[in-house]
């Protein structure tokens, strides 16, 4: 983390602006215990249905469509192939197979005929996602194996693993953070319907994707500091940054650069944007310092406080629903559930707002401590400039012609 010169930790997530904020925010909120009650609730009844094969309301997968099925006395989904898309599932399964294709020979293959995956262009994090998901395999023994060695728990015994079904993948309730190569945070459940891709096949891509996955994470930006936030200003795809021979630096729209479908964002010169960038940084601290110079620390900021309280009223509305699962009928379980993912969605929604402004609120003493280093640019380290970047910018799109930056603060 970075420190200010006395060694003190001041930005990232600040714990005494998070702390000052939430306390008064709770004022707006239900009693915790009631909170944690429903929340408690919710997350038992949404690992109960994940045991039993449920599909649990996500994006249906490339590939299928749904259809409604009875389960358990419980009006549910199941995924049926659709065919025109599930071709060009087993299409990348096989060609990803072969040892030399890359993400970029797939998405240029598809991207040259015109092939749209959920209405889009193929992006290699889209194939990621699909290579990876076991929805598509014909689950037999060997896939239990894999599985299991890799730590993943199974909630089907192995004998029912006979080479018919597809799976699902669902967090465990005590994990946090979902890391698609940790596969141990993980569990496995089979699906009601049929798998499409061979077990050997879908398996032997999956292991070259987590070994190049492997490879993948111990990179680090090393080409600038504005790498993550600096986007292409025509698409809003990552700009990646070059060397040349000479040690001529520049950023390229990675979209440009997988399937040529962005025409690009022209040439732009990384020494350039980042001095652009931190003249900029500069001005708009001086900026916010002068607002704020007057404001108290301690003053609550109405838009977090008008989020927590619509996040009570959600959460209350779950808790009601849940409440009345008990002794339902098929009918009332199908419209309940429905109910209840809607309402989740709109839970999930709010806490990302509520996350966001968390984040963009710095201090006034922050922001001091934030403008020393700022004038002694020259001598911070490389993984500061980041961090000072991230505390001030959400985002800049750039082109040759023009520079927008989006601001924190």
């Amino acid at each position: 983390m970075l420190k200010t010169k006395t060694g003190t930790p001041y930005f990232g997530i600040p714990a005494c602006v998070l702390a000052a904020s939430v306390s008064v925010c709770l004022l707006y909120l239900v009693p915790s215990c009631e909170r944690e009650t429903i929340q408690k609730r919710v997350g038992d009844a949404y690992y109960s249905r994940s045991q039993k094969g449920f599909n649990m309301g996500s994006r249906t997968p490339y590939g299928f469509r749904t259809e409604p099925v009875v389960m358990q006395g419980i009006n549910t989904k199941r995924l049926v192939p659709y065919p025109d898309e599930m071709e060009n599932i087993k299409v990348i399964f096989d060609m990803y197979a072969q040892p030399q294709t890359s993400y970029g020979d797939i998405v240029r293959y598809f991207s040259g005929k015109g092939v749209l995956f959920y209405e889009k262009v193929l992006i290699r994090g889209t194939l990621a996602q699909i290579l990876r998901n076991p929805v598509y395999v014909k689950a037999d023994l060997d896939v239990y194996e894999f599985f299991k060695n890799q730590g993943t728990v199974i909630v089907n015994d192995a004998s029912d693993f006979t080479g018919e079904n597809g799976c699902y993948l669902y967090k465990l309730r005590e994990t946090e953070k979902r890391n698609s190569n940790r596969l141990e945070d993980l569990m496995l459940v089979l699906a009601p319907h049929e798998g499409v891709i061979d077990s050997d096949l879908w398996l032997k891509c999956r292991k070259k994707l987590m070994n190049n996955m492997t490879i993948q994470s111990a990179r680090k930006p090393t080409n600038t500091w504005l790498a993550g936030k600096a986007k292409c200003g025509r698409c809003g795809y990552g700009l990646k940054g070059f060397t040349t021979a000479v040690i001529y630096r520049y950023l390229r729209c990675s979209k440009h650069i997988d399937n040529k479908s962005c025409e690009g964002a022209g040439t732009i010169h990384t020494d350039k944007l980042e001095q652009f960038i931190y003249e900029q940084m500069v001005e708009k601290l001086d900026d916010f310092k002068m607002l704020t110079g007057k404001k108290k620390a301690g003053n609550v900021n109405p838009k977090l406080a008008a989020l927590h309280t619509e996040l009570a009223k959600v959460e209350g509305e779950i808790g009601k629903l849940v409440d009345s699962l008990t002794g339902a009928n098929p009918v009332l379980l199908s419209y309940v559930n429905a109910k209840i993912e809607e309402l989740d969605s709109q839970r999930q929604a709010i806490n990302k707002k509520i996350a966001d402004l968390s984040i963009q609120t710095i201090s006034p003493n922050q922001a001091d401590q934030i403008s020393d280093y700022l004038d002694d640019w020259e001598n911070v380290s490389f993984d500061d400039r980041r961090q000072i970047l991230n505390s001030l910018v959400s985002q800049i799109k750039a082109t040759s012609e023009k520079i927008e930056i989006i601001w924190k603060i």
